[in-house]
């Protein structure tokens, strides 16, 4: 959350090079964290999950739904920093149509229809890792191609800002 905020008042002060800097370094620390807590996970899931129920089914179940996702945490994070940086640079219909698209649409085709060949708990844990790269690709794309960085000058030249 404090991405967004970061990137847009450094935007506004015409503070590019920041901008860059600090995208990449809470990039960086947003996907290790996030990549270390799904290490974390995948190693104690069995004990995690017991802390909530302690059926050996739901044990086994749960395991095998965290350990097919958490490896793919740092894709979660790298959407959510890049979805930030967007709305930072005034850019807030491109994470909205990006995600939408992704973890609802696609997510939701996906499971509606791979369910109807393979029929496994493991075929509805993987909707969220592929959705979750989905996204970040289309936000690195985004973020690599379009001119985003110059949203506010833009607007300024054009007098629609304050």
């Amino acid at each position: 959350m404090a991405l967004s905020t970061f990137v847009g008042q450094n935007l506004g002060a015409h503070k590019h090079d920041r901008v860059k800097k600090g995208v990449g370094f809470a990039i960086a620390c947003s996907c290790i964290m996030a990549e270390l807590i799904g290490i974390c996970s995948y190693i104690f899931a069995p004990k995690l999950i017991a802390i909530f129920n302690d059926t050996p089914e739901v044990i086994a179940f749960g395991s095998q739904h965290t350990r097919t996702m958490c490896l793919f945490y740092c894709m979660l994070a790298f959407s959510h920093c890049m979805a930030a940086i967007m709305r930072g640079a005034g850019k807030a219909t491109v994470p909205m149509v990006t995600m939408l698209a992704c973890w609802c649409l696609l997510r939701v085709t996906y499971i509606t229809i791979a369910v109807r060949f393979v029929n496994q708990l493991t075929t509805v844990s993987w909707a969220y890792p592929l959705t979750w790269t989905c996204s970040s690709i289309i936000f690195l794309i985004y973020y690599l191609k379009a001119d985003w960085i110059h949203t506010f000058d833009r607007l300024e030249a054009q007098g629609k800002t304050a």
